[in-house]
């Protein structure tokens, strides 16, 4: 890596080049004509615009052309927006050679640069997601809980009842940390206190303690690759592999990775080694395990860089979403009681099953209204055109361009919510038929609901981030209670970079013990 002045420098002059060559070259492609453009005639000082917080653009187009696509600018190329359900159900049902998901993903997230080529170009840990996570959800529901009950009364004191500042994104991140990481790798790595200091001792692994080191490293490692891809796009997509020599760390961030999981990938092998013996062994069922049984890959960096990609994905995002609910119920006290009578009644019931969490209709709800009125991302449904794609309309998104839902503007819409920005968390509560109405859980998908996407290639983690979620915020309303400083706005100060946005990490919130009365 270059020093931070040389590789400042490195950027403007090398950005600068690709500038002069290549901006006559993008700016123009007729067929682009026929969509509108939103943000200034100068399609440079916009894009720049758009990478320090896009939401701005694209809710001024949505007002001037909704239901119909309009075109913003990236530094060298072009978004397409499109928006009701007749031109998202068209992006929807498009051939995955003509529009593609996952290339469009590997293109925002830089996958091939900062978790490896591989895994941008065969995703088969998405389809462990949806036939092994998924799946065991209500076998892992407990554990989930385990985890986040130990985590919280670690953070927290059971017996603190005066009212203490709490740095809300810090505790939420490592309350999901902990849990996401429990079905990642299992218990040890999962822990704070986990210290890994193995040796080889007749061919078995011990460990011996606890230790922060993962959980911290797993950390940096998703806020490094988000910053690594930031400064990428400030280059053509042809530069990209030689820019990512320079700015990207991904081989040293994998090599740490193998430290932490290779022991327990090698132990993993010798227990299955042992089953196939005949001999009864207790064989870990993880996220980590499903890799090693069914996935392509043998080679420890491999399967670690997978592990790497659900790290990246995962804890960030359902982090940030969590946060914001939590914000939102330190705003409004008022709904402590009924959510605590909610999951009193369904855990005395059911206990922690899954069948509980489904059961969680207003604590569902609350979560749900926290994700249409905060949301992570301005655009969803990102699909990379191979093909030129023509809509039913005639025009056509030539190929190389993008194309975009902007949820954070339909979720904003007055016409598809009554008061949009009132935070109303028994919304989607009162929108149920009964309580066998499937279409108003936060994990469903539709034209007017679109956080984790819409169709096949909707996020395939949403139901394992829903259980964690629901989980943690049941607990916090169950053991503690919260409230606002009296200075603290009602609702939480937002950043925003590029399509994505999320609370702000400095918020505090105040909490103590649950009182009795």
């Amino acid at each position: 890596m270059l020093s931070d002045s040389s590789q400042a420098l490195y950027i403007l002059a090398t950005a600068g080049l690709a500038g002069i060559i290549t901006i006559p070259l993008f700016l123009h492609s007729r067929k682009l004509d026929a969509f509108p453009t939103v943000g200034s005639t100068n399609s440079w000082r916009s894009a720049l615009k758009n990478m320090r917080g896009a939401s701005g653009f694209i809710q001024e187009g949505y007002g001037k052309y909704k239901n119909a696509p309009f075109k913003i600018p990236m530094l060298y190329n072009w978004i397409v927006v499109v928006s009701g359900t007749k031109l998202l159900d068209e992006v929807r049902v498009a051939p995955d050679d003509q529009l593609s998901a996952i290339e469009g993903a590997n293109d925002f997230f830089k996958t091939a640069f900062t978790m490896g080529h591989r895994v941008a170009k065969e995703p088969y840990h998405l389809g462990i997601i949806k036939t092994q996570l998924s799946r065991k959800l209500p076998t892992l529901c407990p554990v989930i809980e385990n985890e986040v009950s130990v985590t919280l009364s670690e953070l927290f004191s059971s017996q603190d009842t005066e009212w203490k500042p709490v740095v809300a994104m810090q505790a939420v991140q490592k309350v999901v940390s902990r849990a996401m990481n429990r079905i990642f790798v299992g218990l040890p790595l999962c822990s704070f206190n986990f210290n890994l200091r193995s040796r080889e001792k007749g061919g078995h692994l011990f460990y011996l303690g606890r230790n922060p080191d993962w959980l911290k490293f797993g950390n940096q490692y998703a806020i490094d690759s988000i910053i690594s891809g930031a400064k990428m796009d400030l280059f053509p997509r042809f530069m990209w592999p030689l820019v990512a020599i320079f700015l990207t760390s991904t081989e040293k961030h994998v090599e740490r990775a193998v430290e932490f999981l290779g022991p327990a990938i090698r132990e993993r092998r010798k227990l299955a080694d042992r089953a196939c013996g005949r001999e009864m062994v207790d064989i870990p069922d993880d996220f980590l395990q499903w890799l090693i049984e069914n996935g392509t890959e043998d080679a420890e960096r491999d399967i670690t860089r997978r592990i790497l990609f659900m790290v990246l994905v995962s804890i960030q995002g359902t982090a940030s979403t969590l946060m914001s609910a939590v914000y939102n119920l330190a705003a409004h006290p008022e709904y402590f009681l009924p959510l605590r009578e909610e999951v009193d009644a369904v855990v005395r019931q059911d206990g922690w099953t899954k069948a509980a969490i489904d059961k969680m209709y207003k604590i569902d709800s609350f979560l749900k209204e926290s994700y249409r009125l905060d949301g992570v991302s301005s655009l969803v449904m990102i699909r990379k055109v191979l093909k030129d794609f023509t809509f039913s309309d005639g025009r056509i998104v030539p190929k190389g361009c993008y194309i975009a839902a902007p949820s954070y503007a339909v979720h904003h819409d007055e016409e598809v919510y009554e008061k949009p920005d009132v935070f109303d968390p028994y919304r989607f509560v009162r929108l149920r038929s009964d309580e066998d109405d499937m279409k108003q859980q936060m994990v469903s998908l539709g034209s007017t609901f679109l956080p984790f996407g819409h169709g096949n290639h909707a996020c395939p983690g949403r139901f394992s981030a829903a259980v964690i979620q629901k989980t943690i915020l049941a607990h916090i309303v169950s053991s503690y209670d919260l409230k606002l400083d009296e200075n603290a706005p009602a609702s939480g100060k937002r950043v925003e970079f590029g399509i994505f946005m999320g609370p702000d990490p400095t918020t505090t919130v105040l909490l103590r013990k649950k009182s009795s009365a």
